[in-house]
């Protein structure tokens, strides 16, 4: 029997396979599962910062539906199929996390599931 507290937030997208949205340890830890940019008007054709926000509100859906929010966002990872972008995520990032600045790391992948230019995930934990 797992001790884990799976999530499943309707504002996010549904798992695309075997995994949760989010777990949540038995100490209010929240793990955000990798989160495209799914949902909205956004698709493969729109602009990186569309992508980017659309990402980043799907990770943030699903910390809320956990317990969590913005201010007990601890750690994301953006997954970027292109370091390029890294000034105009970085804007986005910025926009979506006012003055709360958590830990954070930009990484550049070879490729992202259907074609999207960016993906994120993220640790928290539960304030409820």
């Amino acid at each position: 029997m797992s001790v884990l507290n799976c999530v499943a937030a309707a504002a996010a997208p549904k798992p695309f396979g075997h995994y949760s949205q989010a777990t949540v340890t038995p100490d209010g830890t929240i793990w955000v599962s990798a989160q495209l940019p799914v949902g909205g008007d956004v698709s493969v054709d729109s602009s990186v910062p569309d992508q980017a926000r659309q990402a980043l509100a799907n990770v943030l859906s699903i910390i809320e539906a956990a317990g969590g929010s913005v201010e007990s966002v601890a750690k994301v990872n953006l997954y970027v199929t292109d370091m390029s972008q890294w000034q105009t995520v970085n804007s986005v990032f910025s926009e979506v996390f006012g003055e709360h600045r958590p830990a954070r790391a930009v990484l550049q992948v070879a490729g992202l599931h259907h074609g999207f230019a960016i993906a994120a995930d993220a640790g928290a934990w539960r304030q409820s």
